[in-house]
């Protein structure tokens, strides 16, 4: 009974909603029911907003390479520093590593000083305790400080079957950045003494030490110490030894001195020279000041969301040169461009592409669909004769043919322009027969008759009183057809024929991920395809949502 009366209550409540609510509610009452539908709208909602606000949302340039970065993968967010405190979210920058044997090379997060103190021969007599600031004036030296380096030092040895160890090679290298493995501190907790700095003492590679980089066992190794590389090949045979007598291969660094250089002169520091440092972190800050734009295209400004402050380092200098910081929160692509910059920028083009399609395909469907099915004669013989040509032409080759004829020295904005058109060619068509057969059936209604009878000119019978009678059709199958502009200009520019370097669409990233070595090394390179999907089924859910909230049912009529 208690069931009965719950349906008897809804029952009421539809028709009480129905006669006394305005059609715009009844349209918001169906779409409230269709849950899948809302929750699309509401994606789309926050993908518009992203595509209007992608100056702001977007940490870094979309356009400037950092060629040093490029297939970065996503950066490691830490919180904790190097003592275990917690001091808020920040990054380090990547540093790329080499595997010895492979030569597969991996990024791994890296640090220079932000602060050293080391003991000097300032005077020539004496020796004091300064404290170097990369990018400050030091007074003791009376000159800026204006670069680090790390001169390492890399060897590798064998561990023969005996137990016995033989190095076979060693190479020293100047580096701007060393990786907390270098640095023999991963995983480990750091003390910090009363005057803020770390004692060189709990850091081996600053004491002096070698540092045990990697062990390697694999079959691999040996076959490539032996028959590929040369440098070790060689000494191999001085020391007499065969694959067959070595166990292991080992990977060493050692600290052979820091490079410092000011805006007057250089200096050079032992590890027995080094005291206290303080590593470089890059924290992570909102609402913080970066590249600049102009919003809207006319209103300038340079807030992001979010950000880092630009490192100083001048290892960086030749490919960065813009006022915003490294950070790979989704990666990198080949160019070395931040992920998500590159996405939310490239929404604006892939997200407006459907709608300014739409607005051109329905206008000129609408319009020739109406004058067709109203007049009907030679005029309609003609114009549906010219639909059934470009109707039976595959749309797929007659895009690629009319892209191909683009020049490839135009600007980007003409080239999105063109692109909207050549997609709105190969649409108008079917739109035309719609909206011409249903033309057909509204001119013998009796208010077209009537507004005949009345003497009203055919223009004012078709745009007031025929074509508005389609809305209902033209809103649902617009909302339907916003996907297949998403996905053509997505195809044309993963084939190179839509928009291209260094302009940003979501078809034109997913270029990118078109190999197996892609797919298996650089995963975060599917992003845009994973963001197509979302935003053509959120297209297609609110599409059918719509349908069915202006179904005459749900309206109540």
């Amino acid at each position: 009974m208690a069931e009965n009366k719950d349906v008897k209550n809804q029952e009421n409540q539809d028709v009480f909603e129905k006669q006394f609510l305005s059609t715009p509610q009844l349209v918001w009452r169906a779409l409230k029911r269709h849950k899948f539908g809302l929750i699309s709208m509401w994606i789309l909602i926050v993908l518009y907003l992203f595509a209007i606000f992608a100056d702001f949302l977007s940490p870094m340039n979309y356009k400037v390479q950092h060629i040093k970065y490029k297939f970065a993968p996503p950066m490691k967010v830490f919180w904790k520093d190097e003592t275990g405190k917690n001091i808020g979210p920040h990054v380090y920058l990547y540093k790329r590593v080499k595997d010895p044997v492979t030569f597969q090379s991996t990024f791994k997060p890296a640090t220079y000083f932000e602060s050293v103190k080391v003991y000097d021969d300032i005077d020539f007599d004496t020796e004091k305790e300064t404290v170097l600031k990369l990018g400050e004036y030091n007074p003791d030296f009376e000159s800026t400080v204006t670069n680090y380096q790390f001169v390492l030092n890399y060897k590798t040895t064998v561990i023969t079957k005996d137990g016995k160890e033989y190095k076979i090679y060693s190479e020293t290298k100047s580096e701007p950045l060393v990786t907390f493995e270098e640095l023999g501190i991963k995983g480990k907790i750091l003390k910090r003494s009363q005057d803020g700095f770390l004692s060189v003492d709990q850091i081996p590679l600053l004491k002096g030490e070698d540092v045990l980089l990697s062990k390697d066992d694999r079959g691999i190794a040996s076959t490539f110490y032996f028959e590929e590389n040369y440098k070790t090949k060689a000494n191999l045979k001085k020391l007499n030894l065969k694959p067959e007598d070595i166990k292991e291969y080992r990977e060493y660094v050692s600290l052979e001195s820091i490079e410092v250089e000011t805006a007057d002169d250089f200096y050079e520091y032992l590890p027995e020279n080094l005291e206290g440092v303080n590593f470089k972190k890059f924290n992570i800050k909102f609402f913080t000041k970066g590249w600049e734009y102009k919003w809207l295209g006319f209103i300038p400004g340079n807030i992001h969301l979010f950000g880092v402050e630009k490192s100083k380092l001048p290892f960086l200098a030749e490919d960065y040169s813009t006022k915003d910081g490294i950070i790979y929160l989704w990666g990198a692509d080949k160019f070395g461009r931040d992920m998500i910059s590159r996405l939310v920028f490239g929404s604006r083009v892939s997200l407006t592409i459907g709608l300014l399609g739409i607005a051109i395909t329905f206008t000129i469907g609408l319009f020739l669909g109406g004058v067709s099915g109203y007049f009907g004669g030679w005029i309609d013989e003609i114009l549906m004769r010219f639909t059934e040509i470009l109707m039976s032409i595959p749309s797929f080759y007659l895009l690629v043919s009319l892209s191909a004829i683009l020049p490839s020295g135009m600007s980007p904005s003409v080239k999105y322009i063109l692109i909207i058109v050549i997609l709105s060619f190969i649409g108008w068509p079917s739109m035309t027969r719609v909206i011409r057969g249903m033309t057909l059936g509204l001119k013998e209604t009796e208010f077209i008759q009537a507004a005949v009878a009345l003497g009203y000119p055919s223009r004012r019978i078709i745009w007031k009183h025929l074509l508005p009678n389609t809305a209902t059709y033209v809103i649902v199958s617009a909302t339907l057809s916003i996907p297949g502009y998403i996905l053509g200009e997505a195809g044309l520019s993963f084939l190179g024929l839509g928009i291209r370097e260094p302009s940003a669409s979501w078809g034109l990233m997913l270029s990118q991920a078109q190999n197996i070595t892609a797919l298996t090394n650089y995963p975060w390179l599917l992003l845009p395809g994973l963001f197509i999907f979302i935003t053509v089924l959120a297209f297609n859910l609110f599409g059918d949502a719509i349908r069915d909230a202006l179904d005459p049912r749900a309206l109540g009529h």
